[in-house]
């Protein structure tokens, strides 16, 4: 005899949210990661144009 599954969207809703979760928790530094490298790129980049005004 099946059991009745009562039960089933609350354990597949906390799936889904642990899912998001460690989808966010692996995504997060990388996106932090590309902004940081981006804004170091463009400081940079000011740095050089800024060098070339000068001389």
């Amino acid at each position: 005899m099946i059991p009745e599954l009562s039960h089933a969207s609350y354990v597949w809703t906390s799936y889904s949210i642990f899912g998001a979760i460690v989808a966010w928790q692996f995504l997060q530094p990388l996106l932090r990661r590309k902004r940081l490298v981006n804004s170091m790129i463009e400081a940079e980049a000011e740095r050089r144009a800024a060098g070339r005004n000068r001389a």
